[in-house]
């Protein structure tokens, strides 16, 4: 049974929680449970179903009506197909001055909001009032009954979260887990302009803060991430060397996750060009080069000049390999 604390609410600016949810039945009221059971009182979701066929728009409507003055169910509307445009959909409707992202079948430790948002306070304290910030966490890996599988997700996915000041190697990989995000306002702002390149919501937004605000990375688990047979996004095991080497070659995969982010980055360059600095829009533009250039030895020595890296030895020989195998624009193209 969820226990709301009323007390000390004046004190504390409201968080807005965007959950968004689909087909969610089988986690979701401990997801919410966790949510409105923070020791930081002063918080509000408003969620969004993006088409289940399953219990979980009755389970949402339920909490609507039991906390009316927390919990807010946005209207139904076709589904998008995806957890990146149901959570863009929240963005854009959302009107707290922070905000976190809420998937469906975590739990969120009790402290997670408040220690989030303690970060956030000494951000705000460091930079200018319209300065986009973000602040995110590790989590603890869990499986499906929450049963411990390792305490440091950035440990067992060897994650560098001070990484997201490098934008080189932050348009490869993201660093920032979307349930463990807080976001002030001046950056939802920006983020609410994410176009249909974007990757996903939580790499976009980490890309946003790299490049135009300020962020910070609380070391301590905020989140059991459970990992079961329907995520769409969670922790995978790394391959041994052995299975890594004999897919090399061969593992076009790659290749899509590379043009994947490409079109992320043009799209970022495209509209956020007037307020990038002249550094970074060089090295956007040295970066597309990389996928783009006419010549194989060019784009190598690009990527190497510009440390647009990975974090293993092996992965970084993969990339050497992908650009090697990559179409070279015939002359005639334009």
């Amino acid at each position: 049974m969820v226990r709301l604390e009323a007390g000390g609410l004046s004190n504390q600016p409201v968080v807005e929680v965007l959950l968004a949810a689909y087909n969610g039945e089988r986690f979701l009221r401990d997801q919410i449970d966790s949510i409105l059971t923070q020791d930081y009182a002063n918080l509000r979701v408003l969620a969004r179903d993006d088409g289940s066929s399953d219990g979980t728009v009755n389970i949402l409507n339920e909490y609507a009506e039991r906390f009316p003055e927390r919990f807010r169910v946005m209207p139904p509307s076709p589904g998008t197909g995806s957890a990146k445009d149901n959570f863009l959909l929240l963005m854009q409707a959302s009107t707290g001055n922070y905000i976190s992202f809420s998937d469906q079948d975590d739990v969120w430790l009790p402290d997670k909001i408040s220690r989030t948002m303690q970060a956030m306070h000494q951000l705000e304290l460091k930079w200018e009032a319209d300065t986009p910030l973000l602040v995110f966490t590790d989590l603890r890996v869990v499986d499906k009954e929450l049963r411990p599988l390792h305490d440091s997700f950035w440990a067992y996915e060897r994650i560098e979260p001070d990484r997201i000041d490098r934008l080189a190697f932050l348009l490869r990989r993201n660093v920032v887990t979307g349930c463990t995000a807080m976001l002030n306002r001046p950056l939802l702002e920006i983020a609410r302009r994410m176009p249909k390149e974007a990757a996903m919501h939580d790499h976009w937004v980490a890309l946003l803060a790299s490049v135009t605000g300020k962020s910070s990375a609380v070391r301590t688990p905020t989140v059991l991430y459970r990992q079961h047979d329907q995520n769409v996004v969670g922790a995978k095991k790394s391959r041994s060397i052995t299975e890594f080497i004999r897919r090399i070659f061969i593992n076009d995969a790659r290749i899509v996750q590379w043009e994947i982010s490409q079109r992320q980055t043009r799209a970022l360059l495209k509209i956020h060009r007037d307020e990038l600095s002249t550094e970074d829009r060089r090295l956007l533009e040295a970066y597309l080069q990389c996928g783009t250039g006419n010549s194989r030895i060019v784009r190598i020595a690009t990527l190497i000049r510009y440390g647009f890296y990975r974090t293993s030895t092996m992965e970084n020989i993969a990339t050497l390999v992908d650009l090697w195998r990559m179409k070279v624009p015939s002359a005639d193209q334009p």
